[in-house]
Parts: structure tokens; C-alpha cells; sequence
């Protein structure tokens, strides 16, 4: 059984039973701190953001403080903003605001109705356009994501972030320097027992890391992650002391990895972190530094098992880092399923001429270049990717799909069955319930490469 966490949700109370971890809300408008109303976000902050048509606006940074919560309701839209009467430094230092949360926050979108934190549209530009990273505007970093260092817990459904990545200024927080890109969200958690959920959701468009986690129990289940690092920082990092699972998440064109799991020399408590079925397109092409790059990592002494994942077109495959290894008599992996247009990317399936010391496996799925297409619904694979010390500008912008679905798997895909089901996940948030509101969703591995399953489980996007 997972250690307790006491929150105090307003008027609800978190009670540990001798099976499950229970936190109570109530009508949440009326018992969930003090009610939100107006159109503006106040900090610090607490209560209900209550769903509804028109947008809530956000000027400067919204802290939630310990003991609070914040609940966000499906259909809700925010709109960053910035200083209203200083409209010309948005996403500079003095001007990219963002969530600080020292509680709890609760972004509970539905499929129909995602809760979205975004932009002004007149910013975007065309996001689907295949423009350079130094001039698209998903790596401009105008606002701040979640900072949620202190959080007891960060839950994410089905909600949408995009744009994020301003840097820190002069009074940045602790492990943070003046001029660091933020993160799209991160949970580098202070408080024992904190716990981060991110299912069926969508961030795109960051300057460093989408994703940075530490010490904390997570399960990021199912997301899309799209545009992530300008020219360098993977969709998702995890860090020592982390504990959970990575699975059928799709990552397009991250500037390293899809996925990086690596504790510190000499932590007390490493990373333990399970990733399988996910799927990685046109990963590790913007990342300059020689060596570096690809779809998933394992460094520094990790653990955990890697299964069933689909990797396409990327500048590395899997790697189990050689000069700061992983804790290899921890790590299992196989099933691996490998599609490369060219030889130069058939060569560095397992990157084992890329800094690593990843074996190949019996059940991974490898061929010669553009052999094993595994035939997705509308996805390209065939982007030309120029060589692995010189990639193309083409494979370096390709970073986002237009429209979500196509990653999905045709009927006569040679990735059906591919995949190893004999493993439990770690389940590190099972015991997570906020009453009436919220349970983790944790699917298991599944019998197919990828993300997509042909029993419509999986990733719902």
C-alpha cells in the first residue's frame, strides 16, 4: 500500500482505507476552497474555474498555495495573456506567466470538452505549417506552463497546453538560473509522497522539456506530444526518485527523445519508470550535440522495463546509455518494433554504434531500410532525413501531424501482434481516488507496437 497523503480539500477530507487512498471533494463550486468568479485569474488562487464558452484570462502568474486546491472543469479555455498594458514583452522574463502550484490542482477536461491553455490564435501563426524552429512560433515560449515543484498533487486530463517555454528572470526559484526556458509543466517535488497524473492529454510547443518529473509517483498515460524542444530537451524527463509508467503516448519530432528516464550519480532512490507502448516519429533531429538524440533513454542508473514500443524515423533508437549506464541488472527490454526509410536510421536501431550499450533482442522487430512499414492511418514516413550527423532541415521541422488519429494502425499493419503482455505495470497512482471526481486510468500493455491497439484501447486521440 502507498504511504498516505493528508489533503485538506476544502471541506472534503483525504482518508486512507487499508486498500485505497480516498480524497473527498464535494460540489466543488461551493466546497472546494472559496468560489472563483471573474473573468481574470487571481493569485493566489483557489476554488472552481467553472466551465463555460467564453475564455478566462491569465496576466501574471496564478499561485496555488499549500493546503488549497484548484479544480478546473471540463470546456474550460484559458488564454495567456500577459501584462495588458505591456503587450510587447509577452514571453520575455518580465512577462510569461504561468500556474505555481504548493497544493493541488485538478485540470479535469473530457474528450468532448479539454480543458485548453493556450495562446491568442494571432500568435500561432499556421501550427501545422513545416517552418523553421528558429522562426515557428510554438518555440517562441510566451508563457510559463505549470511549475508544480511544491505540489502535493498535479492531475491532467484531457486538457490541452501549448506555446509554453518563457525564461526565468532574475529572482528564479531554487534549481532554476535567470534565462532557463521553463518547462511545460513540472513536478521536481519537495514534498514526500507527491504524485503526478497526466492522461488522454496534449502539450506541444515548448522551448526545453514538455514534461520534467523527480521524486515523485506518476503515470503519464495516452497524451499526444508534439513540438517539444526548440533545439534540444526531450517531450518527457524524468529524474531520481521517480516511480510509474510511460505508456501509449505518441511523440512527434522531439528535439532529443520521445522519452528519458535517468536518476543521478549517486541518488538515494533512482528512477524506476516502465515504458511500453508508445510511439516515437521523427524523433532527436534538432538535438546538435554528437550522440545525442533519438526516441527513449535510459541513463544513469534507471531501471525499469521497455516494451512494445514503435519506433519510426528517428535518429537513434533505444538507448541504453554507455557512459553513464543505466542500472542494467534492473532493466528488461525487447519487442521493440523498427521502421527506418534510410540506412543511416536502420543503422542506429538500438543505437549500437551511438554512445550505448543496448543489445538487440529476439522479439524485436528490425529489416533493412523501408522494410517493416508499419502502415499508419495517415502519417508520413517517408521525410527524407539526410544522415545522422547531417539531418535534413525537412526531418528537423517535421514535428507536428495535422490532425490527431494518425498514428492509428491500418488492419494489415505488420505491428499487430507484436507486442510482450506478460509484465504488470507499476500502478505507482492506483491508490490515488479524489471523490466524485477522479481515479487514475492505467491501461496495460498491450498485444500491439505502438500506441494504437486494434481493440480500441490505447490512445484515444
Amino acid at each position: 500500500m502507498l504511504p498516505s497523503i493528508a489533503l485538506a480539500l476544502a471541506l472534503g477530507v483525504g482518508l486512507l482505507s487499508s486498500c485505497k487512498q480516498l480524497i473527498y471533494v464535494a460540489a466543488p463550486v461551493s466546497t472546494v476552497g472559496q468560489s472563483f468568479t471573474g473573468d481574470t485569474l487571481r493569485s493566489p488562487i483557489k476554488g472552481t474555474i467553472a466551465g463555460r464558452t467564453n475564455p478566462y484570462y491569465m496576466i501574471a502568474d496564478v499561485v496555488v498555495n499549500e493546503g488549497d486546491t484548484l479544480l478546473i472543469q471540463a470546456g474550460v479555455k484559458i488564454l495567456v495573456i500577459g501584462k495588458p498594458k505591456s503587450t510587447a514583452t509577452f514571453g520575455q522574463a518580465t512577462n510569461n506567466p504561468g500556474f505555481v502550484v504548493n497544493g493541488v490542482l485538478l485540470s479535469l477536461g473530457t474528450k468532448a470538452a479539454p480543458v485548453v491553455m493556450t495562446i491568442r490564435d494571432e500568435l500561432k501563426g499556421d501550427p501545422t505549417a513545416v517552418v523553421s524552429a528558429a522562426t515557428d512560433p510554438a518555440f517562441k515560449g510566451y508563457w510559463g506552463g505549470i511549475n508544480a515543484d511544491g505540489a502535493d498533487l498535479l492531475v491532467l486530463r484531457w486538457t490541452e497546453i501549448g506555446y509554453v517555454g518563457g525564461p526565468y528572470g532574475a529572482n528564479a526559484p531554487t534549481g532554476y538560473s535567470a534565462g532557463d526556458a521553463k518547462y511545460g509543466v513540472s513536478m521536481l517535488a519537495q514534498k514526500a509522497n507527491a504524485q503526478f497524473v497526466m492522461e488522454d492529454s496534449y502539450l506541444h510547443g515548448t522551448v526545453d522539456d514538455g514534461i520534467r518529473l523527480q521524486s515523485c509517483r506518476l503515470s503519464v498515460m495516452r497524451n499526444r506530444f508534439e513540438k517539444t524542444g526548440k533545439a534540444g530537451g526531450e517531450s518527457i524527463n524524468i529524474k531520481s526518485g521517480s516511480l510509474g509508467d510511460v505508456a501509449y503516448n505518441t511523440f512527434v519530432g522531439a528535439a532529443t527523445n520521445g522519452s528519458k528516464v535517468a536518476s543521478a550519480a549517486a541518488a538515494p532512490v533512482q528512477a524506476n519508470v516502465n515504458t511500453y507502448n508508445n510511439t516515437y516519429l521523427n524523433c532527436g533531429y534538432r538535438q546538435t550535440k554528437a550522440g545525442r538524440g533519438g526516441s527513449i533513454n535510459y541513463e544513469v542508473q534507471a531501471a525499469g522495463l521497455v516494451y512494445n514500443n514503435l519506433i519510426v524515423n528517428c535518429r537513434f533508437g533505444l538507448r541504453m546509455r554507455s557512459d553513464d549506464q543505466p542500472d542494467l541488472s534492473k532493466i528488461k527490454y525487447d519487442n521493440q518494433y523498427y521502421y527506418g526509410g534510410t540506412s543511416y536510421q536502420v543503422a542506429e536501431f538500438n543505437a549500437a554504434t551511438a554512445g550505448s550499450v543496448t543489445a538487440n533482442q529476439p522479439h524485436d522487430t528490425r529489416g533493412a531500410a523501408a522494410a517493416n512499414d508499419p502502415r499508419f492511418v495517415a502519417a508520413d514516413v517517408a521525410v527524407p532525413a539526410g544522415t545522422t550527423a547531417a539531418p535534413t532541415t525537412t526531418i528537423q521541422w517535421t514535428n507536428f501531424l495535422k490532425g490527431s488519429g494518425g498514428l492509428k494502425l491500418m488492419g494489415t499493419s505488420p505491428a499487430l501482434g507484436k507486442g510482450f503482455t506478460t509484465f504488470p505495470p507499476f500502478s505507482a497512482v492506483s491508490s490515488l481516488a479524489v471523490g466524485g471526481l477522479f481515479t487514475p486510468t492505467i491501461t496495460a500493455p498491450g498485444s500491439d507496437a505502438g500506441a494504437y491497439q486494434a481493440d480500441g484501447t490505447g490512445n484515444q486521440q
